[in-house]
């Protein structure tokens, strides 16, 4: 029987394809994965070498993977979009807001992924899927962030309505300019950013597009 042509989207694991989704083994495969493309880039990354890696049988991947971009894709979804700790004090303002959700999204406190920034500009510009998927995952999770420290700053009194609703009108560039230098970072400032680094991102680049917020 064949396989029913699955919507628009990638296949994440699931216990639909073949045996109860192992949590523990999965987690080998992306952290197998994560080695292989800081030791090799993605270039040469197989699903054969992957399985070697994790000490798994090549069919175990295929079974949680469709392809190696699904497989990728959720490796790098792992390192780029770490959860968001609970228990978090609210920010008291813009800047306080700004600073912490970009560390957060940006996994600056993790210095194993801060390697991969330019393993994930050279899959985006080599491979469109994996283009794609940064851009519906990644970037518009940044993006998001952002839009929600606005939001939070408009409640606040901090910004106007008329600052905040502009500010996401079409062709305005503010809240894509600060993405672009989170996703392109070491490319464009030879580094990755560390804590400092955010709040001078936020400081030197974030505040002065959006427009400080009011001292009244």
């Amino acid at each position: 029987m064949t396989r029913s042509t699955r919507p628009a989207g990638r296949q994440r694991p699931s216990g639909a394809f073949g045996p109860v989704r192992d949590e523990a083994r999965n987690a080998r495969i992306i952290d197998a994965v994560l080695d292989l493309i800081v030791e090799g880039g993605y270039a040469d990354l197989t699903m054969a070498a992957v399985a070697a890696r994790a000490g798994v049988a090549k069919a175990t991947v295929y079974r949680r993977w469709a392809s190696r971009e699904d497989l990728v894709a959720d490796a790098l979804e792992s390192v780029m979009l770490p959860t968001v700790p609970t228990g978090v004090p609210a920010a008291a303002t813009l800047r306080e807001d700004l600073i912490a959700t970009l560390v957060n999204s940006s996994a600056c406190l993790r210095p194993r992924e801060r390697r991969f920034s330019p393993v994930l500009a050279a899959a985006i510009a080599s491979h469109p899927q994996i283009a794609e998927t940064m851009r519906e995952r990644y970037i518009a999770a940044q993006r998001e962030g952002i839009v929600s420290c606005l939001r939070r700053a408009r409640e606040r009194g901090e910004l106007t309505a008329e600052r905040v609703e502009g500010l996401l009108g079409p062709g305005r560039l503010e809240i894509a300019a600060a993405v672009g230098v989170l996703v392109l970072q070491e490319d464009l400032l030879g580094a990755v950013l560390d804590v400092e680094g955010m709040a001078r991102l936020v400081d030197q680049v974030l505040l002065p597009l959006v427009g400080r917020p009011h001292a009244d």
